[in-house]
């Protein structure tokens, strides 16, 4: 900004500058003489000619450097927010899989036929509560930058979002798929209890617990691809803030 400013008291001198200019080659010939006089007159009316024209001018062009300042400005802090969060993202969707250091009830049932599941934790509305949990804060997280990256959207209308936009949906959509699927995965388990025959095929339910327990890929040695996948919609949604990032700078 006090470059911006200097420019405009550049703009003032280099005018008034000018006009003496003038003067003295009008009046003097461009001749440095103590016998020639500038025309206070002539120059007072010059400069009061000149003012109104330059002035509106001048602030004119003012604002608007300012409007743009004021856009990169709440632009690169929206984008380094979106950073941010994408980032904080990352950690909780890992997080929210990671049954490693607790009971985990997708492992139960899916070694039930070794070790049969203890039945008083078959319908805990404590541990279905914690499975739920995990899920929302990863689904919550994505919803606020999804509204960060809308507000910078209203703000700066010239950056392309659609491609960052339409990832960001994805993984929500994926999230929500998650908690339809625990929800198949917790009423097995109830099913389990009270002896009912449930309409989702075991090997369903086994495929939700992959999805939902990351430590059972590592247990069984299987390739992780529901977190390749996520991994990969949150990679491109950074790899894509960056790249904006880089072009405002």
């Amino acid at each position: 900004m006090n470059k911006k400013i200097l420019l405009y008291s550049l703009i003032y001198l280099s005018t008034y500058i000018f006009v003496l200019i003038f003067q003295w080659g009008y009046s003097c010939n461009f001749e440095i003489s103590t016998t020639c006089e500038l025309n206070s007159e002539v120059l007072k009316t010059i400069l009061q000619t000149s003012a109104p024209i330059i002035t509106p001018l001048v602030l004119i062009w003012g604002y608007f450097s300012w409007k743009e300042q004021e856009l990169y400005k709440t632009s690169t802090e929206l984008l380094s927010r979106c950073l941010s969060q994408t980032n904080i993202i990352f950690k909780a969707w890992k997080k929210s899989r990671d049954y490693s250091n607790v009971y985990s009830r997708f492992s139960a049932y899916h070694f039930r036929k070794m070790h049969p599941i203890n039945h008083e934790i078959l319908d805990s509305t404590e541990i279905s509560n914690n499975e739920l949990n995990r899920i929302t804060d990863v689904y919550l997280l994505i919803n606020d930058l999804y509204f960060t990256l809308n507000h910078l959207f209203i703000v700066n209308k010239h950056l392309n979002l659609d491609n960052i936009f339409e990832k960001v949906k994805a993984v929500s959509l994926e999230l929500e798929t998650n908690m339809n699927e625990l929800s198949e995965f917790q009423h097995e388990l109830i099913c389990i209890k009270n002896n009912y025959t449930n309409k989702v095929s075991p090997e369903k339910v086994k495929e939700i617990c992959y999805k939902l327990d990351s430590s059972l890929s590592v247990n069984t040695l299987r390739i992780d691809d529901h977190n390749i996948k996520i991994d990969k919609f949150i990679e491109d949604i950074t790899a894509q803030i960056t790249k904006l990032s880089r072009k405002l700078n």
